[in-house]
């Protein structure tokens, strides 16, 4: 008899306010882990676009937006299943809810401001253990080899010529609308490139950008790596995007646009791995032309993908 599988629970949203990094990272964990366990996503009020994603990976259950959505959730648990939490909003109580039902419980985590009384804990920026305030029993899985990427960026770099693109992506949503400031400031240079917007479903371009730029919208995982693939650079905000296009070792000018990006902004600079913008809402022309003239110099950084995905199976598989 064929043992049962398993049963993983994934929980993040993603929306107009806290972007869709969240949503699309922890889908592409389950995307890694649902061969070897059943995987269920619990998400707020998903979109089509989120619909259309998740259902290439495993079932979708939709919560309500408003904060009934906390207990509903725990509502939903047996307590034999393995827990995913991705957010800034689940505090050590919700932590400890989850765990006296006697689910493991796994946190992915950016920013460490707060006690985890999880199983394991999960942060792929600079981090090291002595940052965590933790249980004795918290494993923490750190750096790299935890990394969060859908399958098309976990594949090998293919070796092809680069074009003269130049792709400006601020994530799934921009409230502060700062790329139309960052392609004004990109035109403005003079630059010899092609410039591609990627826009996400709740970011504008003005009219004005979108007759001199190519826009296009709603890519594919594939799609984006090989825009990644074959592009001069890109200028992205300190995300999971941000991540991908390191998988794909495209020459990478990165800045930060709210607080939780800050803190692993500034400790990646040290490590040389983009050319750095620095707080994109005080982003200037010269700073971007000075940029521009650091690619003829830049070695790109290209990131390990091959062990990430038998990382996390190992890392499940012994909770």
């Amino acid at each position: 008899m064929e043992n049962k599988k398993r049963k993983i629970c994934f929980r993040a949203d993603a929306g107009a306010e806290i972007g869709y990094g969240h949503f699309i990272r922890t889908l592409a964990l389950a995307d890694m882990l649902k061969d070897d366990f059943d995987c269920v996503f619990y998400t707020q009020s998903p979109s089509d676009y989120q619909r259309k994603e998740a259902e290439k990976v495993c079932e979708l259950v939709a919560l309500p937006a408003d904060d009934s959505r906390f207990q509903l959730f725990l509502d939903c648990l047996k307590g034999d299943e393995i827990v995913v939490l991705d957010n800034y909003f689940y505090t050590t109580d919700y932590q400890r809810a989850i765990k006296d039902k006697g689910c493991k419980l796994v946190c992915i985590d950016d920013m460490h401001d707060k006690h985890y009384v999880a199983d394991a804990v999960v942060n792929h920026g600079p981090v090291t253990a002595d940052e965590f305030d933790c249980e004795p029993y918290t494993k923490l899985y750190l750096g790299d080899g935890y990394k969060l990427l859908r399958e098309p960026f976990r594949r090998p770099v293919r070796s092809v010529k680069r074009n003269q693109t130049a792709i400006v992506n601020l994530g799934g949503a921009d409230p502060f609308k700062l790329t139309d400031k960052v392609v004004s400031l990109l035109l403005q240079t003079g630059a010899p490139y092609h410039i591609l917007v990627i826009l996400g479903d709740r970011v504008s371009l003005s009219p004005e950008n979108r007759e001199r730029v190519e826009v296009r919208s709603r890519l594919s995982a594939e799609q984006m790596a090989e825009l990644f693939e074959t592009s001069a650079f890109a200028i992205l905000p300190g995300s999971t995007v941000s991540i991908e296009a390191m998988s794909r070792g495209i020459p990478l000018m990165m800045g930060y646009q709210v607080d939780n990006q800050e803190e692993g902004y500034k400790k990646s600079v040290m490590e040389g791995k983009f050319i750095p913008l620095g707080n994109l809402h005080h982003l200037t022309l010269v700073r971007l032309k000075e940029a521009i003239n650091q690619l003829s110099v830049f070695t790109p950084y290209v990131l390990d993908t091959s062990q990430i995905q038998y990382n996390y199976i190992k890392l499940f598989k012994s909770l």
